[in-house]
């Protein structure tokens, strides 16, 4: 459950990430500002991420190396390292370069907010003076801000397309998933709940599991995607125009 300090943290974190967006947009017109700007987004993330090992370490404390710093088990360790590379692209014309961008998008929004709102870390230890548990927090705040900068900084247009790009990144994630436990067996360790493939994220709620949120995920930004174009571009622009056209123009053939 939140306390007082985490919804404290979390409204001023959203206030940030929000005024931060608004104003790289308003000032930053360069493509190459743009670029420097989601690197930045990009490394702070992964320093933050792996910081606890050196304040362990001149703190006199023996280090704690989690298994999400070794190998990629939660999607947002997944969704840290495509925003690091993506960032880093020069072949801006790629399948790989808008694969990428989609899945830092979308997937670093979901896991963002996520990962802030609903943090297992802060859970059991709610205390933010414990860097472990506050470093957490914030390399979740740094991601979220790059990754809602990939469509602010024009990287990215959220249209109805992307759900294809969307329905890979979901596959990618389980068989990232898959990878890990198979290690983890392979090495004869006990496997991680990597994706979430071999228990349900909330026993609260035990309809929630891999499945249901590739689905309600696919649903959700569908029908997000299709507001947006419904209200941003011209019916011919629209993803069921084109769906209709290109079925029309299979058929004459």
């Amino acid at each position: 459950m939140s306390d007082r300090n985490h919804i404290l943290f979390t409204v001023i974190s959203f206030s940030m990430i929000i005024i931060g967006n608004v104003l790289a947009k308003l000032f930053i017109k360069n493509d190459k500002n743009k670029k420097l700007v989601l690197k930045i987004s990009a490394i702070l993330t992964v320093i933050i991420h792996f910081s606890s090992l050196y304040v362990d370490f001149f703190s006199g404390k023996e280090p704690s190396v989690e298994d999400s710093m070794l190998l990629p088990i939660y999607p947002c360790n997944v969704a840290m390292w495509v925003l690091l590379i993506f960032a880093f692209m020069k072949n801006t014309e790629s399948k790989i370069y808008k694969f990428l961008a989609v899945v830092s998008f979308y997937l670093g929004i979901i896991g963002g907010i996520l990962g802030i709102v609903i943090n297992e870390i802060y859970i059991d230890n709610p205390n933010l003076a414990d860097w472990g548990v506050l470093k957490g927090l914030l390399s979740h705040s740094t991601m979220l801000f790059g990754c809602v900068y990939v469509v602010v900084g024009g990287f990215l247009k959220p249209r109805v397309s992307n759900i294809i790009y969307v329905f890979f990144g979901l596959i990618m994630l389980v068989a990232d998933g898959g990878l890990m436990i198979l290690l983890h067996v392979i090495f004869k360790l006990d496997p991680p709940n990597a994706m979430y493939l071999l228990e349900k994220p909330f026993e609260a709620i035990p309809w929630i599991n891999v499945v249901t949120i590739g689905i309600l995920a696919l649903a959700l930004i569908f029908s997000v995607l299709a507001l947006v174009e419904q209200l941003a571009l011209k019916k011919e622009d629209r993803w069921y125009t084109k769906l209709k056209a290109l079925i029309e123009s299979k058929k004459a053939k």
